[in-house]
């Protein structure tokens, strides 16, 4: 699915009590069977440091998840989504405190410009994205707050994490030599979805919803759509789209398998240092030999450098946090 900008829908609409009974309307079929009564809506799923993620919360994230997909909806896929759906809610949540604890805001204008580039990306007006949202009984603001805390993380990244990496010459150069001895090979056009490994500890779990996102996968999900919802890399908002990569440029576990792989191909799960990716070769063209570019060799290896300082990052975030799960 998808990224969402300027408006018509105000972001603190007065018709968001509208919205809301919409929302709550859908949740019924959502709701596991047991818990028919409707002040289910409101208990709660997760409690993040006293902040409460609830069951209406989680629903609809779910059901989120599933349209942006593409996929079926189902029993079997919201029971398969669900922990994965939930973990993203406590990193979301535990993200946007941190924006508050460092005095960060995101404006609705930010907001906004957002909204308007996930509707575009999806052929539509706002107007259209915004009511098929509610079509498929997801109350809008469901993706507005998961826009907000996106662009606050990004921007708590921006500020303290990345002025923190220098790339030396030297680094810049070993990548520039091997590019350079692989002239008139091929250059691919990729997406990634990557899933961290928090610890050695979690590996078990990081491959296990690496597998769960592959099997959404081969059963049709749309690869940009759960990358959207899931990856946990930069590329997430731009969904998993890594643009043309020449051979060499990136990690060589990750060189290996697109070696191995043919336009329209998905890979396993593949283990990096970082964690677990999963790759989309979309295209190949002929590497015509092309100047290197420097800035961009930088710009990637500055990325890779922040990937792995925000990972760190929400590592600590997790560790120090009161998280109780409910369901």
């Amino acid at each position: 699915m998808m990224p969402v900008r300027n408006v018509s829908l105000p972001i603190r609409a007065p018709g968001r009590f509208g919205l809301f009974i919409l929302g709550f309307a859908a949740l019924v079929s959502l709701l596991p069977v047991s818990t028919s009564h409707a002040q289910d809506a409101f208990r709660p799923a997760a409690v993040v440091n006293d902040e409460v993620i609830s069951v209406l919360d989680l629903a609809m994230r779910v059901r989120l998840a599933i349209v942006g997909a593409g996929v079926r909806d189902s029993q079997e896929v919201r029971r398969r989504l669900t922990p994965q759906v939930l973990n993203g809610l406590i990193d979301e949540r535990l993200q946007l405190q941190e924006a508050e604890r460092l005095d960060i805001s995101v404006t609705d204008d930010q907001v906004a410009s957002a909204l308007q580039q996930i509707s575009k990306q999806n052929n539509m007006t706002e107007g259209q994205f915004l009511a098929m949202l509610r079509n498929r009984g997801i109350i809008p603001t469901t993706l507005i707050d998961q826009i907000r805390a996106q662009i606050a993380w990004q921007t708590v990244i921006q500020r303290r994490l990345r002025p923190t990496i220098a790339i030396s010459n030297e680094e810049i150069q070993e990548v520039v030599s091997r590019l350079e001895a692989r002239q008139g090979s091929v250059q691919r056009r990729i997406s990634e979805i990557f899933v961290a490994v928090e610890s050695a500890a979690k590996e078990d779990e990081a491959l296990a919803n690496a597998n769960r996102l592959l099997e959404q996968l081969r059963a049709g999900a749309n690869f940009s759509g759960l990358a959207r919802q899931f990856s946990q890399s930069r590329t997430a908002r731009l969904g998993g789209d890594l643009g043309w990569v020449q051979d060499g440029e990136l990690a060589e576990e990750l060189n290996t398998a697109l070696f191995q792989m043919g336009p329209g191909d998905i890979s396993a799960p593949i283990r990096t240092p970082a964690g677990f990716h999963i790759l989309l070769l979309r295209d190949m063209r002929k590497n015509e030999g092309n100047v290197v570019d420097r800035t961009r060799i930088e710009q990637n290896l500055t990325d890779q450098r922040v990937n792995q300082l925000a990972q760190r990052s929400m590592q600590e975030l997790r560790r120090t946090a009161n998280v109780d799960v409910r369901i």
